[in-house]
C-alpha cells in the first residue's frame, strides 16, 4: 500500500513551494520594520540593509539579517 501511495506522489521543487508560501506573507515597509518591537535590537542593521522603496516580510528581513551576520552581502 505504501508503495502505491509513493508512486502517486509527484516530485515538487522546494524553491517553487517556498516562493508560493513566502509570497502570501504580509509585507512591511522599511520604516515599519525598523520601528517594530520585533527588531528593536536590530534597528541600525535594518536601516542600513533595507531599501526605502521596497517591502519585506519577516522571513525576508530575518534572512537579510542572517546573511549580514554571517558576513555575506545583502
Amino acid at each position: 500500500m505504501a508503495k502505491e501511495i509513493l508512486a502517486k506522489i509527484e516530485p515538487v521543487e522546494v524553491e517553487k513551494v517556498a516562493e508560493v508560501v513566502t509570497s502570501n506573507l504580509p509585507k512591511f515597509t522599511k520604516s515599519q520594520l525598523v520601528n517594530s518591537r520585533k527588531y528593536i535590537h536590530r534597528r541600525d542593521a535594518l536601516n542600513a540593509l533595507l531599501k526605502d522603496d521596497e517591502q519585506y516580510s519577516f522571513v525576508q528581513a530575518d534572512g537579510i539579517l542572517k546573511k549580514f551576520d554571517e558576513g555575506g552581502e545583502k
